[in-house]
């Protein structure tokens, strides 16, 4: 039957992505009602060409994932807990089971190709963020406001792999302030 472990990880691609997308759906079409369903429904349809002022609404000032904001993060841990509970109790041919997890290996930029617009105002195929990260045109507040929205999901229960990418200017590497501080930042990160 193999090795001493058969456990399959599976990989859950685009969280930030449907994460936003689904906030820009409760706030706009639901909450506020200033997008109606079919206006949101025709850009996405039209790979947003039909209404670029709604695709810059929602690229740019929709609330995302990584802005620590406790309702649109709420989304994402449910979105994760979702995931878990899908795969729970369920075992493999090898008589292992399945763990989901937010690393993404290189699926993301497969999964990518094969997906069309999203609400959070992605066009169709362009990338989605790799492993556990943010969306790749966030509006960021920072790195501390990413960390604390990415460390509110229970990640204890989606544990194949996670890491959280941040991308910084390699002049956060020219001292030994500056790589202290960004210790600081990962022990933060840990902590929380």
């Amino acid at each position: 039957l193999g090795c001493k472990y058969n456990n399959f990880g599976i990989h859950g691609t685009g969280l930030a992505t449907a994460t936003d997308s689904l906030a820009v759906i409760r706030k706009y079409v639901f909450e506020e009602k200033t997008v109606p369903p079919e206006r949101l429904l025709a850009a996405l349809e039209a790979d947003f060409k039909n209404d670029p002022e709604l695709k810059d609404l929602l690229r740019k000032e929709a609330p995302k994932m990584g802005q620590d904001i406790d309702w649109v993060d709420s989304i994402g841990t449910d979105l994760l807990d979702s995931f878990d509970k899908a795969l729970e109790g369920r075992h493999n041919e090898r008589g292992g089971i399945y763990r989901a997890g937010t690393g993404t290996a290189m699926y993301y930029i497969w999964h990518a190709r094969d997906l069309g617009a999203t609400p959070d105002g992605r066009t169709a195929e362009e990338n989605i963020p790799a492993n556990y990260s943010p969306s790749l045109f966030m509006q960021q507040k920072g790195p501390i406001s990413v960390i604390k929205s990415f460390s509110k999901p229970h990640l204890q229960r989606v544990i194949n792999g996670g890491p959280l990418t941040l991308k910084f200017d390699q002049t956060v590497f020219s001292n030994e302030e500056s790589i202290r501080k960004l210790g600081m930042l990962v022990k933060t990160f840990i902590t929380l």
